[in-house]
């Protein structure tokens, strides 16, 4: 079952409700004067100085790898080339 909405003149006296309901709420406050005992008062949050960062880390540049990981993919990469050729080669000898 769909909701049922409101029309613009329900929207409009609901509004008014609201801004005499506040109306009321603010005179009736400052005519009443209530002190707050001494155990109602909370306490005041005590403020935790920030941890400060130790030291920074010391930023890598992108262009620095590991020589390890570089000497790996090269390896790879010739021994992947290596095949191609050698496949292209047999190929080549057999189809001729």
């Amino acid at each position: 079952m769909a909701k049922k909405r409101k029309t613009r003149r329900e929207k409009i006296i609901l509004q008014l409700k609201r801004e005499l309901a506040k109306e009321k709420a603010k005179t009736i406050i400052p005519s009443t004067k209530i002190k707050a005992r001494q155990e109602a008062i909370p306490p005041e949050p005590k403020i935790k100085p920030r941890k400060q960062a130790k030291e920074k880390k010391v930023d890598i540049p992108i262009l620095s790898y590991d020589p390890r990981l570089i000497r790996k993919d090269l390896v790879k990469t010739l021994i992947l080339t290596l095949i191609a050729i050698s496949l292209e080669l047999v190929l080549y000898l057999k189809l001729r």
